[in-house]
């Protein structure tokens, strides 16, 4: 089968996409656990008895990291450190915000705590721990958020045998990643700064270099956005890493920017030749990038109505999406079209005997994506080609005997297709056909 699940933060659907909207859970209810391990149990306890226990434990809400404990080897020691997120709780202005406790273990396998800090803000972006450039001291990277400001902020500290040093690097963001963008081995962290006094967006390279940790390298970046909402760490093509950054328009629309490293400095191909490139990359918001097949070579979403939506009312409007990838030099092909479910995570590409001659609609009342042959007329009598139903496991088995097959799953949903059992109809698809045109994007 060929089915690709990847990791997306799944919005709700918005005008044109025909789609229901899925409920989420805040990122407490999605990571703190009814029960501690041991060590985790351990460190809570020396927490306590360090700081008090009238504290509420904050969780990352992006990145890898997600727990309030992280345990990794910081310094050069044998031992492991802990960092634990947590606010206090009933406190003053002044002592309201995300702390770190940062704890030492000992021979013995005790923790106690060395040292704590105030954050920057008063919930927590994103946290990682990693050396940059060629030192191999790993570096505390956090960047913190706040309910009422809308930049973020960065800050570095480090752990070394002179002991822990709270900031070695400070500055704002509105975005940020971790990887190895110019090909040189070490990881270096991408920033995306938006300066709202001076009306300028940049991307950056922050680096270190004999210990000394600053920008490197910069770009200019579309001076028209009002938020990032999403980025794709990913190849732009078979041996560029790039950085895919999904930028909100005061529109309302989303654009996608592409920043890679390449002749000794950061590049954004598609802001050079914005009215050819980066306009053809507008869609509706929530429609982000991706590597939808699984290659590493990211997508870029772009949409249009179906055939014959035209004179649907808004509300039952549908869009097909085409994905395209990024070609050397200035220019996007696409790659796929079809039918891309937000609400539902998956894209069912039309097979190229479909394209101009498919079109999609919902079924309000069983919340299927029902796709017909179209012959200029949407609202009459159309060929039905096929279903797609996504529901829990334990229903499966109930539609599998109304004639439903599984074309794929992602944890407790499985997606299905029932297909017509009169074949007269060319356009109607093989089952291995919709195996090998659907994926999985969750």
């Amino acid at each position: 089968m060929k089915k690709r699940i990847l990791s997306i933060a799944v919005c709700g659907c918005l005008l044109l996409t025909g789609c229901g909207v899925g409920n989420t859970l805040g990122i407490e209810g999605l990571m703190a656990s009814p029960n501690l391990t041991d060590e985790q149990s351990n460190i809570h306890e020396t927490l306590e008895k360090s700081v008090g226990k009238d504290i509420s434990l904050k969780y990352p809400k992006n990145g890898n990291n997600r727990s309030a404990y992280i345990v990794a080897d910081i310094d050069t020691e044998i031992t492991d450190e802990a960092l634990v997120f947590y606010e206090l709780k009933n406190t003053s202005v002044g002592d309201s915000g995300v702390r770190i406790n940062v704890m030492d273990q000992t021979e013995g396998g005790h923790w106690k705590s060395v040292f704590d800090l105030a954050g920057k803000g008063t919930d927590i972006d994103k946290v990682s721990i990693s050396a940059l450039g060629a030192d191999k001291l790993k570096n505390i990277i956090v960047g913190y958020s706040s309910m009422t400001v809308d930049v973020k902020y960065l800050q570095i500290s480090r752990y070394d045998e002179n002991g822990f040093m709270p900031s070695v690097f400070e500055d704002t963001y509105s975005l940020m990643e971790i990887l190895d963008l110019d090909k040189d081995g070490q990881k270096e962290i991408f920033a995306v700064m938006n300066n709202a006094t001076t009306s300028t967006v940049t991307a950056s390279l922050i680096q270190s270099e004999g210990g000394l940790i600053s920008k490197t390298h910069q770009v200019a970046m579309a001076s028209d956005t009002v938020s990032f909402p999403n980025s794709t760490i990913g190849l732009a093509d078979e041996h560029t890493p790039a950085v895919f950054v999904d930028c909100l328009k005061s529109t309302g629309e989303l654009q996608t920017e592409i920043i890679y490293f390449r002749y000794n400095k950061l590049q954004n191909p598609l802001l050079q030749m914005p009215e050819k490139l980066l306009m053809k990359t507008s869609r509706p918001a929530g429609y982000y990038s991706r590597d939808i097949d699984g290659n590493g070579i990211i997508e870029i979403p772009v949409t249009e109505l179906m055939p014959g939506h035209e004179s649907l009312p808004d509300e039952e409007k549908v869009l097909m999406t085409s994905w395209y990838n990024y070609n050397d030099y200035y220019s996007l092909e696409k790659k796929y079209s079809g039918y891309y479910s937000i609400s539902d995570g998956y894209q069912m590409v039309f097979p190229k005997r479909w394209q101009g001659v498919v079109t999609t609609k919902i079924d309000t009342a069983t919340n299927e994506a029902v796709f017909y042959k179209y012959e200029g007329n949407i609202s009459g009598f159309m060929t039905e080609l096929m279903r797609i139903k996504v529901c829990p496991k334990t229903m499966t088995s109930d539609f599998e005997y109304q004639g439903y097959e599984v074309i794929g799953s992602s944890g407790q949903l499985d997606y299905l297709v029932k297909i017509p059992t009169n074949r007269r109809e060319p356009l109607i698809p093989t089952i291995d056909e919709v195996k090998n045109s659907f994926y999985i994007i969750q």
